[in-house]
C-alpha cells in the first residue's frame, strides 16, 4: 500500500493519501467486476495482510502490453527454429501496435512508466529489424522496403533501413533517388549525431556517386561532401 501511494499520491499529505487510495482500489474493484455485490471479493484484487495488495489475472484476462510481448516471444522462438513465415507473422503482429506513443500522455506525471514504455519501444524496433532481415533474405523486396520505412520513422538514423530503401531503390531503376537518400542521411548523421559513416554505407556512397549521370543528379552541396567525405568508419 505504501508503493502504491507514493506512487499514486506523491505530494499528498498521509490521511488523504490515504483516502485516496482506498477509493481508487473500491472504483478499481468495480472497474474490473461492475457485478461485484458490497463486500463481495475481487476475483482479481487479493490483499493480504495488513496493507498488502496484489493483482490476480484470470485466464480470461487480456492486456495490450501483455499481448505485445507475448507476440514477440512467440516470434523470437519461431525465428530460432528456422521458422521464418511463422516469426513474420508474429512479429508482424507486434509492429501493428502504435508503440511510439504508449503511455507518453501519462509519462510527465508518472516518470516511473518510462522504463516501461521504453521496453515496448524496444521490442518493436527489434521485431522491425527482423522482419527486414528476413524479406530482404527471401528476395522480398516489397515487404522489406515497407518495413524499412516503417522503422526510419521510429529511428530516422537507422542504417540498416536506409540501406534497405537506398538498394531496394536502385533495384526498382530510381537511381537518382538513391543517391538524394543516402546523401541526406549521411549528412544527417555527422550534423545531428556527429557520427562518421560505416565502411558499408561509403562503399554504397563510392558505387553510387561514380554510376552514370552522378553529376546530373547531385546537388552542388552534395557534391562538396563528396569531396570531402566524413571521416573513416567507427
Amino acid at each position: 500500500m505504501d508503493q502504491l501511494i507514493d506512487i499514486g499520491w506523491p505530494d499528498a499529505a498521509p490521511e488523504k493519501a490515504a483516502s485516496g487510495f482506498h477509493v481508487a482500489m473500491h472504483c478499481l474493484r468495480r472497474l474490473l467486476e461492475p457485478e461485484l455485490r458490497p463486500g463481495q471479493k475481487s476475483s482479481f484484487i487479493v490483499r493480504s495482510g495488513t496493507g498488502f495488495y496484489r493483482f490476480e489475472p484470470t485466464e480470461n484476462w487480456w492486456t495490450d502490453a501483455q499481448e505485445v510481448g507475448r507476440f514477440f516471444r512467440w516470434a523470437r522462438d519461431s525465428d530460432t527454429r528456422g521458422d521464418a513465415r511463422r516469426a513474420c507473422f508474429y512479429y508482424s503482429r507486434v509492429t501493428a501496435y502504435a508503440i511510439r506513443p504508449f503511455l507518453e500522455e501519462e509519462e510527465p506525471h508518472r516518470p516511473w512508466l518510462v522504463p516501461h514504455r521504453r521496453r515496448y519501444e524496444g521490442l518493436h524496433s527489434q521485431a522491425l529489424i527482423r522482419l527486414i532481415q528476413i524479406h530482404e533474405a527471401l528476395g522480398e523486396l516489397d515487404e522489406a522496403l515497407e518495413y524499412a520505412y516503417q522503422l526510419l520513422r521510429l529511428d530516422p538514423y537507422s542504417e540498416l533501413a536506409t540501406t534497405v530503401v537506398i538498394e531496394a531503390l536502385l533495384r526498382l531503376g530510381r537511381p537518382d533517388h538513391a543517391r538524394r537518400q543516402l546523401y541526406r542521411f549521411l549528412q544527417s548523421i555527422e550534423q545531428d549525431l556527429g557520427a562518421s559513416a560505416s565502411s558499408n554505407l561509403l562503399t554504397l556512397r563510392d558505387r553510387i556517386t561514380h554510376s552514370p549521370r552522378a553529376d546530373a543528379v547531385l546537388g552542388p552541396s552534395i557534391r562538396r561532401a563528396d569531396r570531402h567525405p566524413p571521416g573513416p568508419a567507427r
